[in-house]
């Protein structure tokens, strides 16, 4: 079999067109095409995933706003339970000082209350003894007792060196009438006594003034200007006075303690 070269030859330039043409309008085309495609696939690609790692970012974030979120809620929820603690205590603390200090002047007023009454008792208990002592003195009182009162000042008289110098001393430098009181009338002989035996104890002339007093129970006193010497039973009543007082501050005083 004879080859025709030309028309192989043809064949072959013929082929050759075609794949430049092909090469030219189709190929490179369906290339750029495809690799238009291909890049607008890798974009899209690079665009989804930059998007998933933002959409992850934001995941993140937002986990992380909701854990910060609870954390700061746990915290102002601590911090709130704090406050209330706090303040309850110091609530009660203050209710607590202020129910101490009702019941502090409460007991305060009670005390206050209680020692009045005590005092206020004592003292009239003690008037009332003294009262009715007083009167019973001046109901049996009598002339013989009188003598005895007026016996007694004179002893007490003629021992002025002794026992009271300081009185002594005033009846000598008096230069007025000397007050003698008495709770009852002294008999005028009685009155010489005393006269004689105030006198027989300075060297200075005296006189004497004899005055009735009722507040004096069963008693005498003389007085001057800046002493006095008495006897009487207002004595013995002022003494037994005051230690019934102080016998009743000491029961009223345990009772105190106690309560």
């Amino acid at each position: 079999m004879e080859i025709n070269w030309f028309i192989f030859t043809a064949q072959i330039i013929n082929f050759l067109i075609l794949v430049a043409v092909l090469q030219r309008f189709l190929y490179r085309p369906i290339v750029r095409a495809m690799d238009r495609r291909e890049q607008t696939i890798r974009d899209r690609l690079e665009t989804a995933a930059r998007s998933q790692q933002e959409a992850q970012q934001q995941a993140e974030h937002y986990h992380q706003l909701q854990q910060d979120f609870a954390d700061q809620h746990a915290a102002m929820l601590a911090q709130a339970k704090a406050e209330v603690e706090q303040t309850r205590k110091a609530l009660l603390q203050k209710a607590q000082e202020e129910v101490d200090a009702t019941q502090a002047r409460w007991q305060t007023a009670v005390q206050q209350q209680k020692k009045s009454f005590l005092q206020e008792l004592r003292h009239q208990s003690v008037q009332q003894i003294e009262q009715t002592i007083r009167h019973i003195l001046i109901d049996l009182a009598d002339v013989k007792l009188e003598h005895q009162i007026i016996d007694r000042f004179l002893q007490r008289l003629s021992h002025l060196e002794a026992g009271n110098s300081e009185l002594l001393q005033d009846l000598a430098n008096v230069d007025q009438a000397i007050a003698i009181h008495s709770a009852f009338e002294i008999p005028e002989a009685s009155r010489q006594k005393i006269l004689q035996t105030l006198q027989s104890q300075v060297s200075t002339p005296i006189s004497v003034q004899f005055e009735v007093t009722p507040n004096l129970i069963c008693g005498i006193e003389l007085r001057t200007v800046g002493s006095k010497l008495s006897w009487s039973i207002e004595n013995y009543l002022d003494t037994m006075a005051e230690k019934l007082a102080t016998v009743f501050d000491e029961e009223t005083g345990g009772t105190d303690e106690s309560g």
